[in-house]
């Protein structure tokens, strides 16, 4: 039993404390289409300051979506009080005019890093807010967007 106990102590610990995700959420657009007044939001805890931290952005797009990139400001609240906003454009399409991404069903699928290797200075809980940026009022083809955090 003692032998038992021995082995299976170090796997419960390593299974227990190997989860790197902090969160995972999707939004979705059920016309397939982003309107320009139409903020993103997402909310997540964090626990671990002493932690970096990797923040993907998820886009899900179809072939009717009309540019090249995709743009967006990606504003982080964190527990802290602190703000900070950043500009994206993420190229969907290469230089011929095919797009990028990994093809599944009836849409490609892309994520970028939006920041790498973030230190939060206080527990709690974290507000994330995407605000499209692309020039129309209204835009097809974009299906989803998603917020990957893991700790690094």
């Amino acid at each position: 039993m003692k032998k038992l106990l021995r082995l299976l102590l170090p796997i419960i610990f390593l299974t227990a404390c190997g989860s790197k995700k902090v969160t995972e959420q999707q939004h979705l657009f059920t016309d397939r289409t982003w309107q320009r007044n139409q903020n993103i939001s997402f909310e997540f805890v964090v626990k671990d300051t002493a932690a970096t931290y990797q923040m993907n952005i998820g886009v899900k797009y179809l072939d009717n979506f009309p540019f090249d990139r995709i743009q967006l400001s990606f504003m982080l609240e964190d527990p802290s009080g602190e703000k900070r906003v950043s500009e994206h454009d993420f190229y969907v399409r290469n230089k011929e005019g095919r797009f990028l991404g990994k093809k599944v069903k009836d849409a490609m699928e892309m994520d970028f890093s939006v920041r790498n290797g973030y230190k939060f200075k206080a527990p709690g809980k974290v507000k994330v807010t995407i605000i499209n940026q692309l020039p129309y009022m209204s835009t097809e083809g974009i299906a989803e967007l998603s917020l990957s955090v893991k700790r690094k």
